[in-house]
């Protein structure tokens, strides 16, 4: 922080002034003191270094406690002079479904680091905040900046300057709302401030608010897609097929058509946490839910023989059949035909968690 070449400092009317506006001929018209120490400051204004005021003398004055009350002026002054005081939350918003959606994942369902822009002068024609005053005790804190508005008893607004130390868990935790600045390390950080506004999580962090959060339809969500045909033969689709296509039927042919939620766990015969595959559920939902036919897959005797392979008829010799790994419609005039007991006790409660039917 010793660092630091003062760009601002203030004139014999406490006004704030910034090296830019000071020139050889009209340096000597005015003087300057340091926001921090309130010493004389000079102007060095020379054609090689960066110009900036400087201490007349040795002093102690503490460059972090410069930036402490140069952020306070500045962000106050610019309040108080201009109609957009910009305040911009960066939250993660999930899709306007989520609620009521069966293909909800966390981690596909949100639209990360969403911009929410608000104005804490003006919004939708309207004053929100008038009044920004420095070092007024409101309660048990005394806020560095204290945003109110004289007609409306709206909720106070707390900016704290963060140089030196964040704000203590006991103001965090209360009920105001806080705009509590990142560590001010260099004049650049307020002049960032000033320019965009407070935008959370890049020059600014932010105590209990709630802002409105957008309406956002995600979409494109992966889903599967089970169909039941005529001669009880089933289709999958795990990978063509999005959310927001969940409505419509994509098989001309189809008897019934089902959604399948978070397909990556349902495919081929393998089974995830005890939950059935994605062939193995669609059927079971539709049996259980009354529907008539028959499918090799439901069939008991159609499994995983003792070599590891994957489903097949154990009995396909015995009923003289040209394949071991029939067509699922075979099923309807095999005369050794039984329903998987194992399958058919799964409870129809748990499929439908993730299973709904396309109209």
């Amino acid at each position: 922080m010793k660092d630091i070449k003062y760009s601002y400092c203030l004139n014999e009317n406490n006004e704030l002034v910034h090296i830019s506006s000071v020139t050889k001929d009209n340096k000597h018209s005015h003087t300057y003191k340091c926001l921090e120490c309130g010493q004389k400051l000079v102007a060095r204004i020379g054609d090689y270094k960066v110009k900036h005021f400087a201490h007349t003398a040795n002093t102690v004055c503490d460059g972090e406690s410069y930036l402490h009350k140069l952020a306070k002026r500045r962000i106050r002054e610019q309040f108080l002079s201009a109609d957009s005081f910009p305040l911009t939350f960066v939250r993660d918003v999930p899709c306007q479904e989520s609620r009521k959606c069966p293909f909800w994942v966390d981690y596909y369902c949100i639209s990360e680091r969403v911009p929410i822009r608000t104005n804490l002068r003006i919004w939708d024609g309207k004053v929100v905040y008038d009044t920004c005053q420095e070092e007024v005790k409101v309660d048990d804190f005394r806020p560095d900046l204290l945003l109110s508005c004289k007609n409306t008893a709206k909720p106070y607004v707390f900016i704290e300057i963060f140089a030196s130390h964040k704000s203590e868990e006991q103001k965090v935790g209360s009920k105001y709302r806080i705009i509590e600045t990142i560590k001010i390390t260099s004049e650049a950080v307020i002049d960032d401030i000033i320019k965009r506004g407070f935008v959370e999580g890049e020059n600014c962090n932010t105590f209990n608010f709630k802002p409105t959060l957008p309406l956002i339809n995600k979409g494109g969500m992966p889903i599967c897609r089970f169909a039941l045909f005529n001669n009880g033969a089933s289709r999958v689709d795990e990978y063509n097929l999005t959310c927001d296509k969940s409505k419509q039927r994509v098989e001309r042919n189809s008897v019934m058509e089902l959604n399948i939620s978070q397909a990556a766990y349902l495919r081929g015969d393998e089974v995830f946490e005890n939950r059935l595959n994605s062939y193995q559920s669609g059927l079971v939902y539709l049996r259980k839910k009354g529907l008539q036919f028959r499918n090799c897959i439901l069939c008991k005797f159609y499994k995983s023989n003792y070599s590891g392979d994957s489903k097949l008829c154990i009995l396909y010799k015995k009923l003289g059949a040209s394949t071991k790994r029939p067509q699922q419609s075979q099923a309807t005039n095999c005369p050794r035909y039984e329903e998987n007991p194992e399958l058919m006790n799964y409870p129809l409660s748990e499929l439908e968690k993730y299973i709904t039917e396309v109209p």
